[in-house]
């Protein structure tokens, strides 16, 4: 029981996490890696993609120590809540909603998740959150302007595509 109370906590606890990580470290001393997933694609692979990996090395040593130090035996299901939390953020975000590796059909559950994204591409700024996306409204209320005023449709992500931001640039700014 505490085991299953471990993943899900560690589970929960990702998602204010990564906020803090994606807003504070992603967007700010990270940003030479991150600016790659804000440019149009070029590659499958990019500089973005060292902070999943880091985080995935940093899980795996909590797996090590937890199973062969005495009394680190909690670090496992954390790990494991941790990995379930990476799995999930992984598909909502590379594969659902920029089909980086496959298509995916439409998900009404994911529709808002996947808008909450494309607000956050274009204005370069909130909501940083991934599975529990909180849009200001001034931020819903520009991105909603921004794409009538261009006969674009609500949170198409194609609309991204034409985005580009210099290393110098890092904000888009659109009123």
């Amino acid at each position: 029981m505490t085991d299953t109370i471990l993943i899900v906590l560690a589970f929960l606890l990702m998602e204010p996490l990564t906020y803090l990580a994606h807003k504070h470290v992603m967007h700010g001393a990270g940003w030479t890696l991150h600016a790659s997933h804000h440019r149009p694609k070029e590659t499958v692979v990019e500089l973005n993609d060292l902070f999943p990996l880091f985080f995935a090395v940093i899980t795996m040593v909590a797996f090590l120590v937890g199973t062969q130090i005495a009394g680190y035996s909690y670090l496992v299901p954390i790990g494991v809540g941790v990995t379930l939390y990476g799995l999930a953020y992984s598909f909502v975000h590379d594969v659902y909603i920029h089909q980086r590796f496959f298509q995916v059909s439409k998900v009404d559950l994911l529709k808002p998740l996947k808008q909450a994204h494309i607000l956050h591409h274009m204005f370069n700024g909130e909501p940083y959150g991934m599975l529990i996306p909180l849009v200001p409204k001034n931020i819903r209320s520009k991105g909603e302007q921004l794409f009538s005023s261009q006969g674009a449709d609500p949170y198409d992500p194609s609309f991204l595509n034409s985005v580009n931001l210099s290393p110098r640039r890092k904000y888009i700014v659109v009123e």
